[in-house]
């Protein structure tokens, strides 16, 4: 019984697991894990000459460059995809990235900044304000950006007793660079 359970089973997973491979080209995004890098770059930007105002292909570009640690071509790639498509979030937020990588900081909390006005109950943009914000030996302000991200993770305002951790149980993560 168990042989013919298994003679079946087993081609059929072999089938399953197969098929994508059988019928995938490159895939398409660089989200996803790529086996020939200089091929998926070469068709993206075949792509991007075929259709210049396509930003999604400039933001593809910019991802793979980005994941390169090419950070000057990512900023143009990023930069080309807001000039299509000005509202494209994660093109504001890996270009934030990609200037921070490369120490232009003031323009990277600018776009982060932008990103916050837009979404203002994500804390891992105050988050990140803030670690521009230190960069930037702005430790005020940054402690504001700190406050707010807890503020939104914890429900904690200012004033109250920080989250308790089991390493320091009367601070929360970020009071432990400040005080």
């Amino acid at each position: 019984m168990i042989k013919k359970i298994l003679a079946f089973s087993l081609p059929m997973l072999f089938f399953i697991f197969s098929t994508p491979y059988i019928y995938s080209g490159d895939p398409p995004s660089s989200r996803m894990e790529v086996k020939n890098s200089e091929r998926y770059f070469l068709r993206l930007r075949s792509m991007r000459i075929k259709e210049p105002n396509n930003a999604e292909l400039s933001y593809e570009l910019g991802n793979y460059h980005f994941s390169l640690k090419s950070y000057d071509e990512a900023i143009k790639e990023y930069r080309r995809t807001l000039k299509i498509k000005p509202e494209h979030d994660y093109a504001k937020w890996f270009l934030s990235k990609a200037l921070m990588a490369k120490g232009y900081n003031d323009e990277a909390f600018w776009l982060v900044r932008d990103l916050i006005i837009k979404h203002k109950n994500r804390p891992e943009l105050y988050e990140y304000a803030g670690e521009i914000l230190i960069k930037l030996d702005q430790i005020n302000a940054a402690k504001e950006y700190f406050a707010k991200c807890e503020e939104l993770l914890y429900n904690k305002k200012d004033g109250e007793i920080s989250v308790k951790s089991l390493t320091k149980p009367n601070m929360g993560d970020w009071e432990k660079y400040f005080f």
